[in-house]
């Protein structure tokens, strides 16, 4: 009795096709896209195209604006802004990325810049609370310090 591998190819190559065609066609690639989104953005941040980053980001962000992966596309969206001396979009951003993620020091580092640029001592504080409760070693404390020191409510 000879064993009939043409048969079993066969039937391999047609599960593979489904395979891929299924891949192509029916999977959610929402994940994937986020991921090549978010190379993109990082790398046209570095490279400082600021608008392409703010375009990238919302495109990701549109896909699915509460999933893990928008936390960073709201916070690459807000470092974009704060270059482009955005403050007020890039406060907005930050919020987006904290309404997410409030657990995660960099939502609120990233509020720093603005708050400060616009001039917002009181949030900028208390900010800067939030980021030393959740780290305490950060070096943001120190401008926390200064900010106390000229209000006369340093604390070390």
């Amino acid at each position: 009795m000879q064993f009939n591998y043409a048969k079993y190819l066969f039937v391999l190559v047609f599960l593979l096709g489904g395979f891929f065609i299924y891949k192509i066609f029916f999977s959610n690639n929402t994940v994937d896209d986020h991921g090549h989104l978010h190379h993109q953005a990082h790398v046209a941040l570095h490279n400082k195209e600021y608008d392409q980053v703010i375009y990238l980001c919302d495109k990701a962000i549109a896909a699915d604006p509460s999933s893990p992966a928008a936390y960073q596309m709201y916070i690459k969206k807000a470092k974009a802004l704060n270059r482009m001396e955005r403050y007020r979009e890039a406060l907005d951003s930050a919020n987006l990325a904290i309404a997410i993620d409030s657990k995660n020091e960099e939502g609120y580092s990233v509020k720093v810049e603005p708050l400060f640029h616009l001039g917002r001592e009181e949030e900028l504080t208390a900010v800067l609370e939030e980021i030393i409760a959740i780290n305490p070693h950060s070096p943001l404390k120190a401008f926390l310090n200064c900010l106390r020191k000229d209000r006369d409510k340093a604390q070390y």
